[in-house]
């Protein structure tokens, strides 16, 4: 018997083969959404290689200075995370995510204007990245829970590997473009270009027909009481709780790397900023097979194994930059780093659809902000750390440090229940009912 991978044929026949070939592409809301992370992609992952160099280049200032700019772009995460999800609980979340785009847009094209006026200073370059992250904060926390409402729980791994697919594609790509961009505009300049590409994803956005749902605020609610309602479903719960210990170490310890990657291709091996875009270009092509391959590997080994297997074996790959010089070397490490991209998305694919299908839709905001809280708040300490055991031992050492400090990141979720955790948990599972949630939030759902 021939089967089709894409859909059936039945009564419907070509309809039914034509729908599921396209998948989610063939919802209009998803295929906004879509086009919106495309051009958010793209403009974020230029930001991403300017904003460093604006402090490197631009304004030539030391090593810890380099690293609280990465300090100050994540802090928000540790002052406004929780707060947020409840924000986002209370407001439609389709009108979050378009105005927070429009507002990084008009914050980052602040800087090519202070540039032009010779206003520019690490001063104000500070306070742009901490708006800049704020906004990243309730982007992020709206981002990841308008998904379920939009494109229903049993499609949420099949569209979070979509949406991480389009961003490593600009991964790949971005930095390349952006090395690129800034060689030819200069790193204040290089952010017309991305503030225009934000402009276009709020406008993707807007343009969004699905109705959703208004979100039901009870009259006893409140901000206390709602973020300790997120706080007890995480604290509760012993495989969100794992997730986030292990998504918490990858992320200091990963944040720690960048900023000292970006010291080490910059001066230590005096790279031009092409050829530092090449560099990570070279690294994201890892995350984008990641992305393609994640659904598979889920589905195969399960969630629980897959994470912390991908997390034991990409993990030690970072202790191979520490060791090359600006020769054939350095593209070794690129091939190396790209193995390391591909063992980050699949096990955050796999993790994302892990604890949206544990949290219901009313408690979503405060979860994936208590989440973000939990394993984002830590990515200031790993930037400042970062820079300031660049400046003690060196960059070479301090990539070395760094990077085998991430090779620990499988612990938490390998000694927890997930460890052998062969499917996605659904809400009705007994595990998950009241005696994870006081309140009876997970059983109603």
């Amino acid at each position: 018997m021939i089967e089709f991978a894409c859909g059936s044929m039945n009564a419907a026949g070509t309809l039914n083969l034509m729908t599921g070939c396209r998948g989610l592409f063939g919802d209009q809301g998803f295929r906004n959404l879509f086009v919106a992370t495309a051009a958010s992609a793209a403009s974020v992952s230029i930001a991403r290689i300017a904003i460093p160099l604006v402090a490197v280049l631009a304004l030539d200032v030391g090593e810890f200075e380099v690293g609280l700019v990465s300090t100050f772009l994540t802090l928000p995460f540790l002052l406004i995370g929780l707060p947020a999800g409840v924000w986002v609980d209370r407001l439609r979340r389709r009108r979050i995510l378009a105005f927070c785009q429009l507002a990084r847009s008009v914050i980052l094209i602040s800087i090519p204007l202070c540039w032009w006026a010779d206003l520019l200073s690490i001063w104000q370059l500070y306070a742009t990245v901490l708006l800049f992250g704020s906004c990243n904060v309730f982007f992020d926390v709206a981002y990841q829970s308008y998904l379920p409402s939009l494109v229903g729980r049993d499609k949420v791994l099949e569209g979070n590997a979509k949406l991480v697919g389009v961003q490593q594609v600009f991964a790949v790509g971005g930095p390349s473009l952006g090395g690129q961009v800034v060689a030819l505009l200069t790193a204040p300049v290089s952010f017309v270009v991305t503030s225009v590409g934000l402009a276009v994803a709020s406008i993707s956005i807007f343009r969004i027909r699905t109705v959703e749902k208004a979100p039901v605020r009870r009259p006893e609610s409140r901000m206390l009481k709602d973020v300790a309602a997120g706080l007890r479903l995480v604290w509760r719960n012993a495989r969100i709780l794992a997730i986030a210990g292990s998504t918490a170490w990858l992320n200091v310890t990963s944040y720690a790397v960048y900023t000292v990657t970006m010291l080490f291709l910059a001066r230590t091996l005096d790279l031009s900023p092409a050829l530092i875009g090449l560099f990570l270009s070279v690294s994201g092509v890892g995350g984008l097979l990641g992305s393609f391959f994640s659904k598979r590997i889920s589905e195969k080994f399960g969630p629980g194994p897959a994470m912390w297997l991908i997390l034991l074996i990409g993990s030690p790959f970072a202790l191979v930059l520490p060791f090359v010089d600006s020769g054939w070397s350095l593209w070794v490490a690129a091939c190396a780093n790209g193995f390391t991209a591909f063992m980050t998305v699949v096990y955050n694919v796999t993790q994302v659809s892990c604890t949206q299908a544990l949290t219901p839709d009313e408690y979503l905001g405060r979860v994936n902000a208590t989440m973000r809280f939990l394993t984002w708040s830590v990515m200031p300490a790993g930037s400042m750390l970062g820079g300031a055991v660049a400046g003690w031992l060196g960059s070479r050492e301090a990539l070395l440090v760094c990077a085998a400090a991430g090779c620990l990141a499988f612990l938490p979720i390998l000694l927890s229940p997930l460890r052998g955790m062969r499917k996605f948990p659904s809400l009705s599972d007994e595990n998950d009912a009241a005696p994870e949630d006081p309140e009876g939030a997970v059983a109603r759902g």
